[in-house]
């Protein structure tokens, strides 16, 4: 995730202007996302790291795992995602 210039609401269309608690929140759980995103990224590597033998039973298990990892790192950003627009209320049609 990049660094996004904290926005005060003024500038941005359909959001309200966010105090500096808001954004302290905001940051605390994008903070909580980032922590998260790094666990993911350690088992990543172990994973990608194991020697499997090609087109054996170990390999479908490690590529299975990483596909999870993957699944799990998205849901983990999208979560950030929801739990940021409820700090931020956005007008219900942005």
């Amino acid at each position: 995730m990049s660094e996004a210039k904290p926005q005060d609401g003024s500038t941005v269309k359909g959001y309200r202007t966010l105090t500096t608690g808001d954004i302290e929140r905001m940051n605390r759980l994008k903070d909580v996302s980032r922590h998260f995103c790094s666990l993911l990224d350690t088992e990543r590597e172990a994973a990608a790291a194991e020697v499997v033998e090609r087109g054996s039973h170990a390999e479908t298990e490690r590529a299975e795992a990483l596909r999870c990892l993957a699944l799990a790192r998205t849901k983990m950003q999208e979560a950030c995602m929801w739990a940021c627009r409820a700090v931020a209320r956005p007008d219900a049609d942005c």
